[in-house]
This record gives structure tokens, C-alpha cells and sequence, in this order.
């Protein structure tokens, strides 16, 4: 166990005496009862399930919803501190990351959810999907938490409604849009010289709403292994910021118009191999990220709308290092993302009976880098539908619904989904859920050209494998003898397929609630990346993708809730994944697949027990969460995330997982942050994130270690100084 060193230990004697003095600062005050209006009650409004507003008791899919409350009680300043502390999510590396020795993995984080990878989770803002996944992963780090009003998470297939990239599921983070004018400033300070300022200000006049945020963030990043030169994140800085207005053409038809820029700069500095010799190299990389929708909602009657939306997005990321000695260009790279989605939608409610929804648009993306052969372009067409009968007295709920796309370089695919809702009672709710989806190769698995030049390894895409090969051959950067035939009119992917279940319960009685869900995915020729036979040159590996055959993703979820007092609520939430190749399976009950021990160098037979499963994936994870609040505006919030063990790279040449050495042991992320009202408008914030300072280099590089943080948030709330239409 690491113990705390005494720097560290004068830090926490700080934080818990000012934590102390909050609590004295409230103690003798009259208390009452707090209740999150974003805690799971039937009044709470949610629109990701089924692609319009439902009340939270009437969904018949498994959601989680993350309140603005909770997330201003955490203290976090990025999305994805505040995902990672929900039950069945992990924040995960690249698989890609294994081979960067200790650097930055330049693919980043992104949200695993049911066990499967982040390109199978659809991240939206405001109904909208999110642009510039970097081999299948979205920076999460983009998206600022000061403005969001809640956080809407359905897990299991929703291709049905949004398309390939949800098989997994949908996480979508809606914007607030306050009804009276509000002025909100934040000030945050933290561990590795991080500062933050964050200014808002929405106001509501007449027919005219407008919301506008900006927040900036910079860091000096931080070192968690001084044996390698350079810091494991480098300093950078970004900017975010979102104007939104809404306007009330007439009593039947709104215009909400949207407009969202981000950029940041982040150090580059590390040391490479030139000429076979070590050298520094430094520079720094640039992105931006800018989109605008807009979206015309006109009432056909009192029962049914009619939604006109367009939406355009821009991402770019452009990078550069330069030897420090000479000055000269060592690489370089530039990627150019952009993605237009015009859409139509329409809704007919029939109160008490059911509700309808369809539409159809389409999404053209093109995209120009440097790690792509030349400039590429898809499109594709689609439309969905769906419609919910309310039964037995509105008791039970029954879901069909199915979507269709057409991508100019695949056939027609079908995406059905059927859902069902069962309340027999005011304490139990039972829901069932089966739905297919697909995903078709995306541009990186096409046409990926992509060369570290900081490690030396090559990811290929697959339509330009054979042309690449050629190339590094007859430049004498490939292994001697090897023989690429094979790939010189290899056969394109095949899109993958899914078909998932849920089945689950919950229970509501008094201060208790308790979610019970058990889960089921199968995803046939899944798109995997592959080590090829043979290396470059320099003794490094070249990677490309294939189909894989037959995989699957099952196991078992439950959330608790418990008001224990008036004023201490705990919550809980535990997962059991297993996720595994069917091929795999099937080879080691041939008894085709054999290990190697290490120290003996003697091999043996691989059996069911030895294979843990796929990458990257823990059997076990669990969170417990403690809030104390009361009336006098004071607040602490506990909370503490285990992840189990997981397998990361294979070390004895089998390309799976069976041994312990492959394994990264399980770990806890304790985080606890406090808060009090000082009058009508301040608020003043402490906490620590990762108190048992937890890390891990090589494997796990996106935890800096043990952060002290602190918030002043000044709101100003004026009463509504216009009669609302």
C-alpha cells in the first residue's frame, strides 16, 4: 500500500480543517429535507428513451439520470468524472494505449457501457451527436459540466432510434435553459496548477430566451513516472463556450438556434529515437470543435408536432513536434471532420392511449487528414419509427418501433426494437427490452494511415492496406521476407451486428429504492484490430482490422437507494460483466489453443477457467455514494468507484488473455468534496479526488494521482421581470 507522504499529509490536514469549519458553520440552523427534483420520480421529464419527452416512470428501458444538483455536489469540471461514478460505466483507454511505454495514449478515454467499447456508445449534446472520435473515441474532455441541466443515459441497443454508433447505448447531456435571468461565475483552483473560470448568464424576456456560457480550463498536466522524460500529460489549455436562444415566432411555431465553439492547445514534449539515437522533440497540438443547429417546432394541433432540425459540425486537430536540436520537422499531422444531418420528425400523442414518432434525414460526413488516404466522404440515408401502447388502465406499456439506413457503400439495414413496461402496483416496475442494431466500418477502419512516430508502430485501414504495404516494402520498412500477398486484394469488412436484451425491476417503497437488471449482447463479425504476421523494420508491429467472428457481453446490474435520515442519503450500485469470444470458446473445447508458461517455457492446454475474457473489460465493478445536506445550504458528498481486475495485453503470444501477468489489479478512486452557502448568492466548494492517490503509469495514465480542488460559485437569480406567453 502507498502511504501519504507528508507533503500530502499537511494538504489533507488543510482540506479536513476547512471541511470542519463548514459543518460548524451550520450546525446551529434550522435544517429540513433536501430532494434532488431529478431523482427518478414519475414528474421527472426525460427525451433521450424514446426520441421525445416521457415522464421517467413511463420508460420501459433502462435509464440513468444525472440531475444538475449532482453534478454541481461533485465538484467536477468534466463530463466524465461524472460518468465514471455511474453503475455499468468505466472510463477506458485505447486498446492501442499498450504500446506507448508510460507516454500519453494519443487515442484518449472514452465511455465503455455493458462491456463494450466506446465507438459503441452514441454521445450527444442536446440531441446532437458529437464529432472527431479518434479510433472510435470521443474526448470527452470537450464538454464542460457548468451548463448542463441533466444527463440522460439508456443503456442497451437504441439503433433502432439514433443510428450505428448506439448499440451499446446513448448518453446525452442536455443544456440547461433557465426561465428567469441568472448570472453564474465559478472560480476553480486544483492540484497541478489547474485554474478554471466558468461565466453564464440566461434570461427569459417576453418571447425570447437566451442562454450564454464560457468556460476556460488550464492545467500544467502532471508526471507520474520521472524515469521517462517528459510529463505523462503536458500542459495545455482550452476554451468553451455556447450561445442558445430561443424565440417564439407564434403561438404554434419556436425556433431554438444553437451555436457551440471549443479549441485548446496542449504542449507537446517527449523524447523519440532519430536515426537510431535518442533526441527531444516538442511542439504542441491545436483543436477546435464548432457546430450550429437549429431546429423550427411547429404544434399541428394540441396533440402533435412537427420538428425541422439541421445540425453541422466541424472538428479539426492538428498536431507538430520539431527536433529540438536542429530545429527540423520531425511529424506532423492534421485531421478535418465535418458532419451535416438535416432532419424531420414527427410526434402525435393520444393522451392516455398512446404516443407515435417518426422521421427521416440524413448524415453526410467528410473528413481530410493525414492519417487517411486522401479526402473521404460518407453518406447515408435513414428513417425511424415508433409507437407506445399504455394498456390495462395506462399499467402496462408496450414499445415497437425500427429504424432503416441506407450507406452508399452498403445494402439497406433494418434496426427493430421491442420494448414492454409492467406496473402492477405503486412499489414495482418491470421492463423488458430486445432490440437489434449494426455498425457499418467507419473512415478509420477504411482508411486509417496512421505511423507513431513517437513509438514507430503503423495502423492500416483495410481498402488501402495492400497499396500501403507496398509501399513501406519497396521503402525498405518492412520486416525482411515479408510477405504481403495475402493482403493485396484482401476482402473489405463486413458491418457488425447486434441483438441485445434486458430484463429488469424496481422497487419503490418509502426511503428505499432499489434496480435489479440482467443483460445479454451478441455482436456478430466484430470489427477488432489485429497484429499482421510480420513488423516494420524497426522490430515494431503493424496493425490493421478484421471480422473477428462472434462475441458476447452478459451480466448483472443493481442500484440501491436508501434515505437512512433526513438528512444522509446512500446510494449504491454494483456490476458483474463477463465478455467473451465465442471463437475462442469454441477453440479451446477443441483443444486448439495452448499457453506458455514464462519462467519453464513448458506449454499447455488453455482451458475455459484460464480464458478471462476480452480486454479491457472487469468482471466486477461497484460505487457507494454518501450525501449529507441540509437546510442551511451545506452539503458533503462521499463517494468511492472500484473497478476489478482486467485483462490489458496478451504476453504469451495466444491473442487472449489467461494468465496473471496480463491482468491489472482492481483499484478504488475515493472522492469527496463539500460545499456552503455564504448568503443569498455565494457558494464556496473544497473536495479531493483520488484521496488513496492511486496510479498507474504504463496502463492507466489517464489518473493523475491524489487532486485537492477548490470552487467560489457566485448565481445571481433575478425574479422573471417579463409575464411569460
Amino acid at each position: 500500500m502507498k502511504f501519504c507522504s507528508t507533503k500530502h499529509m499537511k494538504k489533507t490536514h488543510y482540506f479536513f480543517t476547512i471541511a470542519l469549519a463548514l459543518f460548524q458553520l451550520q450546525a446551529t440552523a434550522q435544517q429540513r429535507v433536501f430532494k434532488d427534483t431529478l431523482d427518478g420520480s414519475s414528474e421527472t421529464v426525460v427525451v433521450t428513451a424514446n426520441r421525445s419527452e416521457r415522464k421517467m416512470g413511463n420508460v420501459a428501458v433502462p435509464v440513468i439520470l444525472i440531475g444538475k444538483k449532482t453534478i454541481t455536489q461533485t465538484g467536477s469540471l468534466r463530463i466524465q468524472d461524472i460518468l465514471q461514478e455511474q453503475t455499468g460505466i468505466v472510463i477506458v483507454n485505447s486498446a492501442l494505449g499498450t504500446s506507448l511505454n508510460g507516454y500519453p495514449n494519443p487515442f484518449g478515454q472514452g465511455v465503455q457501457m455493458l462491456g463494450l467499447d466506446p465507438a459503441y456508445t452514441a454521445i450527444l449534446l442536446d440531441g446532437e451527436p458529437l464529432v472527431g472520435r479518434n479510433a472510435g473515441i470521443l474526448k470527452l474532455g470537450r464538454l464542460a459540466t457548468g451548463n448542463i441541466k441533466q444527463v440522460e443515459i439508456v443503456k442497451g441497443p437504441s439503433s433502432s432510434l439514433y443510428g450505428s454508433e448506439a448499440m451499446a447505448g446513448v448518453i446525452n447531456i442536455l443544456i440547461d435553459m433557465p426561465a428567469k435571468e441568472n448570472i453564474g461565475f465559478q472560480l476553480h483552483h486544483a492540484t497541478n496548477n489547474t485554474w478554471g473560470g466558468t461565466l453564464s448568464y440566461a434570461n427569459r424576456i417576453h418571447k425570447t430566451g437566451i442562454q450564454f456560457f464560457v468556460n476556460r480550463l488550464s492545467t500544467d498536466g502532471y508526471d507520474l513516472d520521472p524515469n521517462i522524460y517528459g510529463k505523462t500529460v503536458d500542459p495545455y489549455r482550452d476554451w468553451n463556450g455556447q450561445l442558445k436562444i430561443t424565440q417564439e415566432l407564434s403561438n404554434k411555431l419556436q425556433l431554438l438556434v444553437s451555436l457551440r465553439n471549443y479549441d485548446a492547445k496542449q504542449d507537446n514534449n517527449y523524447q523519440i529515437y532519430y536515426q537510431n539515437l535518442p533526441a527531444i522533440a516538442s511542439g504542441y497540438t491545436t483543436e477546435t470543435d464548432k457546430s450550429a443547429f437549429a431546429q423550427i417546432k411547429w404544434f399541428l394541433s394540441s396533440n402533435s408536432k412537427l420538428y425541422f432540425r439541421g445540425f453541422y459540425d466541424r472538428y479539426t486537430n492538428q498536431s507538430f513536434v520539431n527536433l529540438d536540436k536542429t530545429g527540423l520537422r520531425f511529424d506532423e499531422t492534421s485531421f478535418d471532420q465535418s458532419v451535416f444531418k438535416p432532419e424531420i420528425q414527427f410526434e402525435k400523442n393520444r393522451p392516455g392511449k398512446s404516443q407515435y414518432v417518426a422521421g427521416f434525414g440524413s448524415n453526410i460526413e467528410m473528413i481530410d487528414a493525414s492519417r487517411y488516404a486522401g479526402k473521404q466522404n460518407l453518406a447515408t440515408v435513414y428513417g425511424f419509427t415508433q409507437k407506445e401502447w399504455y394498456l390495462l388502465s395506462q399499467q402496462l406499456t408496450l414499445i415497437a418501433g425500427a429504424r432503416v439506413d441506407k450507406r452508399t457503400d452498403f445494402d439497406l439495414h433494418l434496426s427493430p426494437r421491442l420494448a414492454m413496461a409492467f406496473k402492477p402496483n405503486a412499489h414495482w416496475k418491470f421492463t423488458a427490452s430486445a432490440g437489434w442494431g449494426f455498425k457499418a466500418p467507419d473512415f478509420r477502419h477504411m482508411y486509417l494511415n496512421f505511423y507513431n512516430a513517437q513509438i514507430g508502430y503503423s495502423l492500416l485501414g483495410t481498402a488501402t492496406l495492400g497499396q500501403e504495404l507496398g509501399k513501406l516494402q519497396q521503402q525498405g520498412l518492412l520486416q525482411a521476407g515479408a510477405d504481403i500477398s495475402p493482403y493485396t486484394n484482401a476482402t473489405g469488412l463486413k458491418p457488425e451486428t447486434s441483438f441485445g436484451m434486458h430484463v429488469g425491476a424496481k422497487y419503490t417503497s418509502g426511503r428505499l429504492v432499489a434496480e435489479w437488471g440482467l443483460f445479454r449482447n451478441n455482436i456478430s463479425n466484430l470489427i477488432d484490430v489485429y497484429a499482421l504476421p510480420f513488423k516494420r523494420s524497426n522490430g515494431l508491429p503493424i496493425y490493421s482490422y478484421h471480422n473477428v467472428g462472434n462475441v458476447f457481453t452478459q451480466g448483472a446490474e443493481m442500484d440501491l437507494s436508501y434515505q437512512l435520515t433526513k438528512h444522509v442519503r446512500l446510494s449504491g450500485g454494483y456490476q458483474f460483466l463477463l465478455a467473451k469470444d465465442k471463437q475462442v470458446l469454441e477453440n479451446i473445447d477443441k483443444g486448439l489453443l495452448y499457453k506458455r508458461d514464462p519462467l519453464t517455457l513448458q506449454s499447455s492446454l488453455v482451458n475455459r477457467q484460464d480464458y478471462f475474457g476480452l480486454a479491457n473489460r472487469s468482471k466486477h465493478s461497484f460505487n457507494a455514494k454518501v450525501l449529507y445536506e441540509t437546510a442551511t445550504g451545506f452539503d458533503a458528498y462521499f463517494r468511492a468507484v472500484y473497478r476489478g481486475q482486467f485483462g490489458f495485453m496478451d504476453q504469451n503470444g495466444n491473442n487472449i488473455i489467461d494468465n496473471a501477468s496480463e491482468m491489472t489489479e482492481g483499484y478504488w478512486m475515493l472522492n469527496l468534496a463539500a460545499s456552503k452557502s455564504i448568503g443569498h448568492f455565494l457558494r464556496v466548494q473544497i473536495g479531493a479526488e483520488n484521496l488513496l492517490d492511486y496510479t498507474n503509469p504504463v496502463q492507466l495514465s489517464n489518473i493523475p494521482g491524489r487532486t485537492y480542488f477548490i470552487n467560489l460559485n457566485l448565481n445571481i437569480n433575478q425574479p422573471t421581470k417579463h409575464k411569460l406567453p
